[in-house]
């Protein structure tokens, strides 16, 4: 149930208050400024959003927060690289004369008329050495210069967890649950005037629920490394926070949903099959197979008559298969184009296509991705803890990195809006035999 109109509009102004103090936190975190605000600024924003979740834990202003919680995944990304930025600088020079001339040291040095008179105010700042300097010259000793970062293959893109909704367990809740219709009865009929009809329409309904997963990951370094080498501390948050996004995305492609695993798209859609109002055509290609199976989409349950089908947004290929899709050729080495695919290949009957190395060559998916639902109950969280096992004695970090999350929610009707098969199982189910 809705809250009254006077409680939506006192939560639409409290999300609109949010909505200024993100804004407002973009761009101080853009002029970098301090540290310890800015995240002491991030945590208070974060804890706030719980007031736009109810007592039920479902959002007030779903689209708000779902905005809300994307720009802040992508400020806390920037609060980490600022704070990395930060912490290797050191203080400038200005920096360091301003806060010597506020110390109350300085002021009592200023007082006593001797350290005035005999110009006996001066204090130490820090200047980092250069990396060649005179004692090195003539000794014949020149560093080489070390090009910045360290080079690393790119980390997969992760599709399906970009183009599914996203929603926030709230306080104090272990776990989502939603009803889905189990059985319906459709008996309208035709009556002659004042009679009765023969029997009523009905429907039954099933609680569904998806338990709290984890998904954690951890490294360890030496503290000597953190200390003696500049680029550590960002190498070892790419190997963390890149860690989850991946095994996340996995899962959410197949993932069994049993135990501790999420629960992905392949386990709710539907397999391939030729779709009974589907015209089977001669040696067919990659592009009827997919035209098939968005005719499957479209076409829904079958079995039940009174309801349409879905309208796909997203197909899902292993790049080779795009590619592969654009290449076709005549047995005069003429290429071909297939009639629903669009120029660049990026659509397919308007639908877009989502290239992921997580499926395998000639695996696909199509469905319509606005129908799954991801819930999250905390967002990715990297910590650095100095004291775990004997670690101290070996003078380690664990870096530790956890998210929770509830899987992918699909209901059972809406499955009926996704696809899954392969292109070697498809075409001989849509092939015409000639001959």
């Amino acid at each position: 149930m809705l809250p009254e109109n006077d409680d939506v509009k006192a939560v639409e102004k409290l999300a609109e208050g949010i909505n200024k103090n993100i804004e407002d936190l973009k761009k101080s975190v853009n002029e970098k400024a301090n540290m310890a605000d800015l995240e002491k600024r991030f945590e208070t924003i974060t804890k706030s959003l719980d007031s736009l979740v109810d007592k039920e834990g479902k959002p007030i202003l779903p689209e708000q927060l779902v905005k809300q919680q994307e720009q802040l995944d992508e400020i806390s990304t920037k609060l980490t690289q600022l704070g990395e930025y930060q912490k290797n600088r050191g203080e400038s020079i200005n920096d360091q004369v301003l806060k010597n001339l506020k110390s109350d040291d300085f002021k009592q040095k200023v007082k006593s008329p001797v350290n005035v008179r005999t110009g006996s105010l001066d204090f130490e700042v820090e200047i980092k050495a250069a990396n060649i300097d005179t004692a090195d010259i003539g000794g014949g000793t020149i560093e080489t210069q070390v090009e910045p970062g360290v080079s690393a293959a790119p980390w997969r893109n992760t599709p399906i967890w970009d183009n599914v909704n996203k929603g926030v367990i709230g306080q104090g809740r272990d776990s989502i649950s939603w009803w889905e219709e189990t059985t319906r009865g459709d008996n309208a009929s035709m009556v002659a005037e004042e009679a009765a009809p023969g029997s009523g329409s009905y429907k039954t309904w099933t609680k569904q629920s998806m338990n709290i997963m984890r998904i954690a990951d951890f490294t360890k370094v030496s503290r000597e490394a953190l200390e003696d080498f500049e680029y550590i501390n960002s190498e070892v948050n790419d190997l963390i926070s890149n860690g989850i996004p991946r095994l996340r995305e996995v899962q959410l492609l197949e993932g069994v949903g049993s135990t501790v695993y999420l629960k992905g798209v392949t386990v709710y859609a539907k397999t391939f099959a030729c779709p009974a109002n589907f015209n089977k055509v001669p040696a067919p290609n990659e592009g009827d197979v997919l035209a098939a199976a968005i005719l499957q989409c479209n076409n829904g349950y079958t079995s039940d008559t009174n309801k349409k089908g879905y309208m796909p947004n997203l197909i899902l290929l292993n790049p080779g298969d795009s590619i592969n899709m654009r290449l076709l050729k005549n047995t005069l080495y003429s290429y071909l184009q297939h009639p629903l695919l669009s120029p660049d290949g990026s659509l397919f009957k308007g639908i877009r296509i989502a290239e992921s190395l997580d499926l395998d060559a000639g695996q696909f998916v199509v469905g319509d991705f606005a129908r799954a639902k991801a819930y999250i109950k905390r967002n990715m969280q990297i910590a650095f803890h100095y004291e775990n096992e004997d670690d101290a004695k070996t003078d380690l970090v664990l870096v530790m990195a956890t998210m929770r999350l509830a899987g992918l929610k699909i209901s059972a009707a809406d499955a009926y809006g996704f696809v899954t098969g392969t292109f070697a199982a498809g075409k001989p189910l849509i092939e015409e035999i000639v001959g």
